[in-house]
């Protein structure tokens, strides 16, 4: 054979899904991901208290801050860092020293919430709990670590519809064992060792794929210079940290700070955490597409990044911020349609607060994902130090506002903090992606304005929609003649086959 069809087919055999069908597989698994979501969800409002929902809410809360915590943000580096050592046959290497530093890092830090379990009791749930919950809360965490390892790793291999199964297979897990537990047990302390199980299972066809079709990469690689990986990665790796600290500190400080902020003692706050935590059941939907969409993106990005391609990346951002911002307000206007029906009926009028603050929390979504999407740019760049600073100024800013605004209005105040926070941060950022050379033009600016519409009621919000569609399809403001044309040849082939004909998409 020759080498240069060798070498092609070798590059063919490990390129991973394509940008567009690893899109599609994760939007279509997200679907039903997102579904097994929603009803988990509904179940636990269904069988618990707002003050015991605000529990698991708070140490949910804990596992986001604390995974990127325990390993030091280092597997956040894979889906920069994979696709370069892999072309230097490196991979196997450079996946072990990470592990290795990633595993003594969470047992360090097992051991200090151990040892120091009743001021975590304070920290997280703001009273005392048991030996049994603190000892849950350590084995969920190393569960859902090494879940999120293997899960950044399979995404940095491009591996789209293995990590789309690795995450349906831990949300449907999570959904069964933990519904039929709260049925039998009647307390949230059982979804404790629910999610460690559901994390365990959600691994093994990650673990399954990586032995399958990548162990020789990971087995035979040449080795690396004692320091040279860690002066490489280490910078970006300690910027990955940082930034997930900040901005999941940004997703759960309003939670914290109504615990220990709230008049009337622990079980005030934590009533008011668990009607925040079911107001974000419909909301989290988006944010949740929005991360797995961030994933899917950033590996893409860094190829085109690595292949010199700078436009290439600018239109694959602007088209994903477009079609999340007009999609989303779609999504947001069905949620508040049905809002009345899930909070009234569904939740038995218990959490009546939490349906008056919809509205705002599907805006807050909205933005939170556009801010999720439009970072990846950033960390593509290894721009991670301005990115850092936005998110200090970001989580900041969202502090001090929380601080004033939750002791005069309660939730409201703290839903409306943290909505002009996320504002503020979303425009910044793309004022300063577009510094940096990625130039989106104006409509994701015009567009992030366009959730406000929502908060009309469901019938502005669509009103809103239709003219957005009609202005995408009449004029460039918002889509290209390009733009239309790859939208209509994507989708009107798989509209012929279900036998509906349409010339365009576009009025």
């Amino acid at each position: 054979m020759d080498p240069s069809t060798a070498t092609l087919s070798s590059r063919s055999s490990r390129a991973g899904d394509s940008f567009a069908i690893g899109v599609m597989v994760m939007l279509m698994v997200s679907v039903l991901q997102r579904s097994v979501g929603l009803l988990r969800g509904l179940g636990f409002c269904h069988f618990l208290s707002d003050v015991e929902l605000g529990q698991w809410a708070l140490a949910n809360s804990f596992f986001m801050i604390g995974v990127p915590i325990a390993v030091l943000g280092l597997p956040g580096s894979f889906g920069k860092f994979s696709e370069y050592y892999r072309n230097r046959q490196q991979l196997g290497d450079y996946v072990r020293r990470v592990a290795l530093v990633s595993c003594m890092s969470l047992a360090a830090t097992c051991c200090l919430i151990f040892c120091y379990s009743s001021n975590f009791s304070w920290l997280v749930f703001g009273d005392a709990q048991s030996l049994y919950v603190v000892g849950w809360c350590i084995a969920a965490l190393v569960c859902v670590t090494a879940f999120s390892f293997v899960n950044e790793l399979v995404a940095s291999l491009r591996q789209v519809r293995v990590v789309s199964i690795m995450q349906f297979t831990q949300s449907l897990t999570f959904a069964t064992v933990g519904l039929a537990l709260i049925a039998v047990y009647h307390t949230w302390t059982v979804l404790l060792p629910s999610f460690a199980l559901a994390s365990l299972i959600g691994m093994l066809p990650g673990v399954w794929s990586i032995y399958k079709q990548h162990a020789p990469e990971l087995v035979s690689s040449q080795s690396l210079q004692r320091w040279s990986i860690w002066q490489r990665i280490v910078p970006y790796a300690a910027t990955i940290w940082l930034m997930n600290f900040l901005s999941n500190m940004f997703e759960v400080s309003d939670r914290y700070m109504l615990l220990h902020l709230t008049p009337g003692g622990d079980a005030v706050g934590q009533s008011l955490v668990g009607q925040y935590h079911a107001s974000y059941i419909l909301p989290n939907l988006l944010t949740s597409i929005a991360v797995m969409l961030s994933g899917v993106l950033l590996p893409y990005l860094s190829a085109d990044w690595e292949a010199d391609r700078r436009e290439q990346i600018a239109d694959r951002l602007r088209q994903m911020v477009q079609s999340i911002c007009i999609s989303f307000i779609g999504l947001s206007v069905a949620a508040i349609s049905i809002a009345p029906l899930l909070y009234g009926y569904g939740f038995g009028g218990r959490y009546l607060l939490a349906e008056q603050v919809l509205p705002f929390a599907l805006v807050q979504a909205t933005w939170v994902s556009l801010f999720f999407i439009i970072q990846t740019y950033m960390m593509c760049a290894e721009r991670g130090k301005i990115l850092s600073f936005l998110l200090v100024l970001g989580l900041a800013t969202n502090l001090i506002l929380n601080w004033f605004f939750i002791q005069s209005f309660g939730l409201y105040g703290a839903i409306a903090a943290t909505s002009t926070a996320n504002l503020v941060s979303l425009l910044i950022l793309l004022r300063l992606i577009n510094r940096q050379g990625c130039h989106l033009g104006w409509s994701p600016l015009w567009l992030s304005f366009a959730p406000l519409a929502v908060l009309g009621g469901p019938a502005i919000g669509a009103l809103l929609l239709v003219g957005i569609v009609f202005i995408a399809g009449r004029t460039n403001w918002f889509l290209s003649t390009d733009d239309r044309a790859a939208i209509d040849a994507a989708v009107l082939p798989r509209l012929g086959r279900l036998r509906i004909k349409l010339d365009t998409l576009w009025p």
